[in-house]
C-alpha cells in the first residue's frame, strides 16, 4: 500500500508537470490558460470540482453519521449548475471583453468599487482555504489507513503538499488540466469497482436487497432541527445551491473564464449534472458500510475504505488508493491556483506588472498551501463541516456575482457592502458560539440578513454608477475586448 501511495502522488505530479507551456509562463497564461482551453478540457477541470477527497471520504463518512441526509450534494449540484448555466456565459463573455481573471475583477469594476473588489477577494480566500484544507487531510486519511501509521499519512501531507506547490508554480492551470483527465475517469472506476466488490462480498449475506433492512434507520431523513435533520438537508442544499450557482466558489473561475468560448461553458453545465449522478455511489457504499462494519466516533471518513478493504484483494486496493489520492491533489492544486489568482489579482496595488503578479501568485500559492497543511496537522476536522462552513461564507456573495452579470442598477456598492459585511459576521458569530438557528444552515439567516441590508442602504444612498455594459455576441461573433482592464484595477475604468 505505500508503494501504491507513492505512485499516486509521483504519478499526478508526473502529468501535471505535461501541461506546461512556455507560451503561457504569463500571468494570464498561469492563471486561466490563456483563455483558449476547449469544452472537453473545461468539462474535465469543472467536474474535478465534483470528485474531490471529501466525495470519495466525507460523502460515505456523511451518509453513516447522517443516512439519506448526504443526498443533499447532488441535490445541491444540479441545482447549482442550473444556476451556471444561465450566468456562466455572460461570465465568460464580460471577462473576455473587459480581461477579468477572478469574480472580484467583475463585481469590483462592475460597481466602480475597488474597495468592494478587494473585500469579495478576501471573503473568498478567507472561505475557501478550508478547503484546501481538506482535500490534505483526506489524503492523510487514505494514506494513514492503508499503512496502518498516522505518521505516514502525516508524511504523505507534508510530501504531496510540496509536490503541489511545484507543479502548481510550473505548469499552472494546464497543469492542473492535465491531471484532471485522469483523475475525473479514475476516480469513477475507483468508486465503481468499489461498489461491485462490496455487492459481490455481500451477496451472500445480505447483498443488494438487505442493506434496506440492515440500515433501515438511515433511509429517512429526521424531522426536526437536529443535525442531519430535514430543516438542516433543505437549507443546505439551498445554501450549497446558491453558492454554486451563484459562482461564489473561486475554483469556478478559472475553468469558466479558460474556456475557448462561451458555448463551451453553455455546453459543460448541460453535461455536469448527467456527470454528478456518479456521486451517488460512495452514498451507496456508505450505507452498506453503516450496515456492515462498526464505525468508531471521528473515524466515519474511513468508512469506504475500511470496506473496501473487506471486500477487494490487495491489487485493486492498491488501485483505488492511487485514484483517492489524486482526487485528493488535483482539486488541492486547483483550489490554491484559484485562491493565489485572488491574491495576485486583486489583494496588490493594482499598477503592479503581469510579470510581478506571476510571481506573486506563485508565491501565494505557497504560503496558502503551507497554511492549510499546518491546519492539516494541527486542527484536522470532519469534512462535511468545513464544507458547509465554506459555503455558508460564500453564499454571501451570489448577490454581488449575480447583480454583476446583469444591467440592473438598483443596487449599489455601498449596499453590496454592507450586506456582505452583516451576512459573514452572522456566518462567523453562529460558528463561534456553536449553535444554529431553529437547525437551519447558518448561511440562510446570514443571507436574509444581507439582503436586507442591501437594498436599504442602496435605497437610502441611491443607484449604483455602472459601466456600459456590451452587447453579447453569439458564440459565431468574435468578441474584441473593447476596455481592457488589468487585474486588480477593479472600478477604476471609467
Amino acid at each position: 500500500m505505500i508503494v501504491a501511495a507513492v505512485i499516486g502522488i509521483l504519478l499526478v505530479t508526473f502529468l501535471a508537470g505535461l501541461g506546461r507551456r512556455k507560451s503561457l509562463d504569463t500571468h494570464t497564461g498561469w492563471s486561466i490558460g490563456n483563455r483558449g482551453m476547449s469544452s472537453l478540457t473545461t468539462f474535465f477541470l469543472q467536474a474535478g470540482a465534483i470528485f474531490t477527497s471529501f466525495t470519495f471520504l466525507g460523502m460515505s463518512g456523511l451518509t453513516v453519521l447522517g443516512g439519506v441526509s448526504a443526498t443533499y450534494l447532488p441535490a445541491y449540484l444540479i441545482l447549482g449548475y442550473i444556476g451556471m448555466f444561465l450566468i456562466g456565459p455572460v461570465v465568460w463573455k464580460l471577462g473576455k471583453v473587459f480581461n477579468y481573471h477572478t469574480n472580484a475583477d467583475l463585481v469590483g469594476h462592475q460597481y466602480r468599487s475597488p474597495l468592494l473588489g478587494k473585500l469579495v477577494a478576501l471573503v473568498s480566500v478567507v472561505f475557501f482555504v478550508p478547503i484546501v484544507q481538506v482535500q490534505i487531510v483526506g489524503l492523510g486519511t487514505m494514506v494513514s489507513f492503508a499503512t496502518g501509521e498516522k505518521s505516514a499519512g502525516n508524511a504523505s501531507m507534508v510530501v504531496a503538499t510540496v509536490l503541489i506547490l511545484l507543479f502548481v508554480a510550473y505548469a499552472g492551470l494546464r497543469g492542473v488540466a492535465s491531471a484532471a483527465y485522469f483523475k475525473d475517469v479514475a476516480m469513477v472506476v475507483a468508486l465503481l469497482i468499489v461498489l461491485f466488490g462490496v455487492l459481490v462480498h455481500f451477496s451472500g449475506d445480505w447483498g443488494g436487497d438487505g442493506v434496506m433492512a440492515a440500515a433501515r434507520d438511515k433511509l429517512t431523513v429526521d424531522s426536526g432541527t437536529q443535525t442531519y435533520g430535514i430543516i438542516w438537508f433543505i437549507t443546505s442544499v439551498i445554501v450549497s445551491g446558491i453558492g454554486l450557482g451563484g459562482m461564489t466558489l473561486p475554483e469556478s473561475w478559472p475553468a469558466v473564464l479558460a474556456a475557448n468560448g462561451s458555448r463551451a461553458v453553455s455546453k459543460n453545465h448541460v453535461m455536469l449534472p448527467l456527470y454528478t449522478l456518479a456521486t451517488f455511489i460512495p452514498i451507496i457504499i456508505g450505507f452498506y458500510a453503516a450496515g456492515h462494519i462498526t464505525v468508531g466516533a471521528g473515524e466515519e471518513n474511513s468508512a469506504i475504505l475500511s470496506i473496501a478493504q473487506d471486500s477487494l484483494p490487495g491489487w485493486l486496493m492498491g488501485c483505488v488508493l492511487i485514484a483517492g489520492i489524486s482526487c485528493a491533489i488535483v482539486p488541492a492544486a486547483h483550489c490554491v491556483l484559484s485562491i493565489a489568482t485572488l491574491v495576485s489579482s486583486n489583494l496588490i496595488p493594482s499598477g503592479t506588472t503581469n510579470e510581478r503578479r506571476l510571481l506573486i501568485g506563485k508565491t501565494a500559492a505557497g504560503v496558502i498551501l503551507l497554511a492549510s497543511l499546518w491546519l492539516s496537522l494541527a486542527r484536522p476536522d470532519l469534512m462535511a463541516n468545513l464544507y458547509l462552513l465554506t459555503y455558508a461564507g460564500l453564499a454571501q456573495l451570489a448577490p454581488a456575482n449575480i447583480l454583476s452579470c446583469t444591467r440592473s442598477t438598483f443596487i449599489n456598492a455601498k449596499g453590496l457592502i454592507a450586506g456582505l459585511v452583516v451576512g459573514e459576521l452572522i456566518v462567523i458569530g453562529y460558528t463561534i458560539a456553536d449553535t444554529t438557528l431553529w437547525g437551519m444552515n447558518n448561511g440562510i439567516p446570514a443571507l436574509v440578513a444581507n439582503l436586507v441590508v442591501m437594498v436599504i442602504v442602496s435605497v437610502v444612498t441611491g443607484k449604483a454608477e455602472r459601466p456600459e455594459f456590451p452587447d453579447m455576441p453569439t458564440h459565431r461573433t468574435p468578441v474584441r475586448t473593447v476596455a481592457p482592464v488589468s487585474p486588480g484595477a477593479a472600478g477604476r475604468l471609467r
